[in-house]
């Protein structure tokens, strides 16, 4: 017998020869070896409610059964008589849950991923010391152990080993030129030897070049949807079978519905899609992505001539296509996936793989169903309730248009999770009979009767979350300090997703009453917040779900700080934790939803704005109208009213004279494949995709793709792709541009007075700013704005041409 430590990567289930059963766990060592640990002798199972008298007789004969017992479990507000059935083989289960179903039963806990089953009743986390001994078995780890035992360790990274390929491939006739690698382990990048020569040999030496590494994460760009597609197809067409032997069981990679790939042993990675989830950017080509987090750039090949360019030059191609493995690979380390997907996968008690490719509802049921199995709860199957009218969300109390000074915003600390431990709220205690009853009518069992499963668990997370804050605190350690923050913030991460799921219409244990019960908490919550500062005569400017900003009496930092200390300490009780999060000086806002933009001053005071709601942040409006509002509000808030205007018609006259860089006009949106929209030629993005495709560029539906509007005055608009690295030689509709500049200008500007006509035609019907709303505190403004909120709507959009 030995003893060893593993973080989980992968897990899974196979057969020996003799047709049982064995769980496979697939990790690496602290001491950096590859391990595969099998166990033997844990079964599926599920339950059927209320078995009638001759249920369990029928199923005696089966042979595929191995035992059934009966049981009692919680199940919709009552304790119900359950069959647990036992049988040989997962793949199964499927079978005996539809025929039930079928007869009119009610069937439970028979939709878990049969290694999900067993980590759950294990109650496994992602870092264990297992005890067993070696043997031998078709996977290619350093190590292959029958587990005996295992306990539960503190999460730990083994530093895993992360491969990144790429491919390029014939335009004429889609034949693999030439597969090139990189790997990455603690900092160190190695370059492997580039795969050429026939098309068998390529597929085949990438397979044992892979063996070799042994990576724990493959990754590149946009390997999802094209170049493990492509080496599938050439496989297929080369009459190659079993081609791709990249698990560690020798296994193929499997299509997951679409969405990702899986193996066993081994974590695939698009580079692509980590980036789309972590930063959002407005172009998500290779190119552009490197150019803004690596500032590196792709080599001037041009991927539309490959042929031309293998043909004279391969050795450049090669060097092409290592350094597109490269940049994707620095690319998927700098976003961080991988990390923050082992803090994800210690919160939730996962492999690293299910942490990262599991949707919101399975990190859930990690944690549920442990609680719900030793709590005697029943599981029912997941599937798409009744479609019913959405639950209202919390409650926004707008905001009147204009310049607000010391504004103190004061937020609910992980407000839904608190209620829902406060009310007791959970699927195991809706109730009739309950006594806490929501603004929304439903009612609640109070703990005295019932503790909440999921209370039960939210408070343990929050107890984890302040024990690791504390930890931060204590530690001087930067390396020590970076992993625990990660670590709560991944404790935050899954105690929001809680709320989601159960607001959601798919999620197992979804009921609307639920969701619609939190939000009617909180919406109380707020509004008696609002009602009781604004009796005492406190301006409250503005509140949005959990958050609330009053104008601050006292008009000086000190002031302005004790005064949002004091609010906070006063709203905070059980069920609420009221923060003093920042103290804004000033704020702007003009009018609208969601929308406004200050200087931070406190805590600390920053150099950026804080901005929300504005195109500032979409990647559907171009940088030079982003930059237009930035530096707008920036005058804005300085009160800088004269060099305002003068910056924005200055903008839009260099726009018209075509005095900007044409980098400033892309527009950016996702596009799906052109042949699901119904009218693709009236749509932008699609244009753009269109001609990328033409052109032999790299297109994947779901991709972002970028363009510059050529011709804005007809129907459709007219548009030209743009692509980071490639020379754009078309002419940009300026006016088209100076017009959006104008338009998006005049929504803030408006407030003033001054429209989206006055900024085109430079004449001035209303001062910008009154002089009697420089300086002044919100309270004195309030009959000058309801001035502006009444005024006439501005007139119909003008065009350029009718001033220039």
């Amino acid at each position: 017998m030995e003893t060893t430590d593993i973080r989980l990567i992968t897990a899974s289930y196979s057969s020996d020869a003799a047709g049982n059963v064995l769980v496979e766990l697939f990790g690496k060592t602290r001491d950096k070896r590859s391990i595969t640990v099998l166990y033997g002798g844990f079964d599926p199972y599920f339950f059927i409610v209320d078995p009638s008298s001759n249920t369990e007789a029928s199923l005696k004969p089966d042979p595929e059964i191995i035992r059934t017992e009966k049981n009692r479990l919680f199940y919709k507000g009552a304790d119900h008589d359950v069959l647990k059935v036992t049988i040989k083989s997962p793949w199964k289960v499927p079978d005996y849950r539809n025929e039930w179903k079928k007869k009119g039963f009610i069937v439970l806990a028979a939709d878990i991923p049969f290694h999900h089953r067993f980590v759950y009743d294990k109650d496994m986390g992602s870092c264990i010391r297992v005890v067993g001994e070696r043997t031998k078995g078709p996977y290619t780890t350093d190590i292959i152990m029958k587990m005996s035992s295992f306990e539960n360790i503190e999460s730990f990274d083994p530093g895993l080993r992360i491969l990144s390929f790429d491919i390029e491939n014939s335009i004429k006739n889609d034949a693999i030129y030439t597969i090139c690698s990189v790997v990455e382990e603690d900092g160190i990048y190695r370059t492997l030897e580039a795969l050429t020569g026939g098309e068998e040999d390529i597929i085949t030496r990438f397979a044992e070049q892979i063996r070799k590494e042994d990576p724990d994460v493959i990754t590149g760009y946009n390997i999802d949807n094209y170049d493990i597609r492509h080496i599938l197809k050439r496989a297929d067409a080369n009459k190659m079978k079993e081609a791709m032997p990249w698990g560690r069981d020798l296994g193929q990679p499997r299509d997951v519905n679409d969405r990702f790939w899986r193996l066993k042993g081994r974590i695939i990675i698009d580079a692509w899609w980590a980036v789309k989830r972590e930063l959002r950017p407005k172009q998500e080509t290779l190119n552009a992505v490197s150019m803004q987090l690596l500032g590196e750039s792709k080599m001037d090949v041009d991927p539309k001539q490959m042929d031309d360019e293998w043909k004279n030059n391969r050795e450049k191609v090669i060097e092409y296509c290592k350094k597109d493995a490269e940049l994707a690979l620095k690319i998927l380390i700098n976003v961080g996936t991988v990390r923050k997907g082992m803090d994800l996968a210690t919160v939730a008690k996962l492999p690293l793989d299910d942490a990262l490719n599991a949707g919101s509802s399975q990190l859930a049921d990690s944690l549920l169903i442990r609680e719900a199995d030793r709590q005697k709860v029943g599981i029912p199957l997941t599937g798409r309730r009744e479609s019913e009218d959405q639950i209202e969300g919390g409650y926004v109390h707008t905001m009147n248009p204009g310049l607000y000074h010391w504004v103190c915003v004061l937020d609910f600390k992980s407000m839904y999770p608190s209620l829902i431990i406060a009310k007791n709220i959970c699927f195991t205690t809706l109730s009739q009979q309950g006594t806490i009853v929501a603004p929304s009518g439903a009612r609640f069992l109070s703990p005295e009767k019932r503790v909440g499963i999921l209370p039960k668990i939210l408070k343990d997370l929050m107890r984890q979350r302040d024990e690791i804050k504390a930890r931060m605190k204590a530690t001087s350690d930067e390396y020590e300090k970076r992993y625990l923050n990660g670590l709560q913030e991944a404790v935050k991460v899954l105690m929001n997703t809680f709320y989601g799921v159960f607001a959601s219409s798919f999620y197992r244990f979804t009921d609307k009453s639920i969701g619609a019960a939190i939000t009617a908490f909180a919406r109380e919550n707020v509004k008696r917040i609002i009602s009781d500062v604004e009796s005492e005569g406190i301006s409250v400017i503005y509140s949005d779900t959990d958050s609330v900003f009053m104008h601050s009496p006292k008009e000086d930092l000190e002031g302005a700080v004790e005064f949002g200390k004091r609010m906070a300490k006063r709203f905070s009780e059980e069920g609420r934790t009221l923060e003093f999060e920042k103290l804004m000086e000033p704020l702007f806002s003009h009018g609208k939803k969601k929308r406004y933009v200050g200087r931070v001053v406190w805590p600390t005071k920053s150099e950026e704005l804080l901005v929300r709601g504005y195109e500032i942040r979409r990647s559907d409006s171009f940088d030079l109208q982003s930059r237009l509002l930035k530096e707008l509000f920036e005058k804005i808030l300085d009160e800088k009213n004269d060099e305002a205007m003068a910056m924005v018609k200055g903008m839009i006259k260099d726009t018209i004279s075509k005095n900007v860089d044409v980098a400033d006009l892309v527009i950016s949106r996702t596009c799906k494949d052109p042949a699901s929209y119904e009218n693709p030629e009236r749509m932008s993005n699609v244009q753009a995709a269109l001609k990328m495709k033409e052109r032999k560029y790299n297109f994947i539906p779901g991709m972002k793709v970028s363009w510059i509007v050529t011709n804005g005055g007809v129907v459709p608009q007219q548009v030209e792709p743009y692509m980071s690295g490639v020379e754009f030689t078309a002419e940009p509709d300026y006016k088209y541009y100076a017009e959006r500049l104008a338009q998006t200008a005049s929504r803030i500007t408006e407030v003033f007075g001054w429209t989206e006509s006055d900024l085109l035609a430079g004449s001035q019907q209303k001062t910008l700013f009154d002089d009697d709303f420089g300086g002044k505190s919100a309270p004195e403004k309030k009959k000058k704005e309801e001035t502006v909120t009444s005024a006439k709507a501005p007139p119909k959009r003008p065009k350029l041409d009718d001033f220039f």
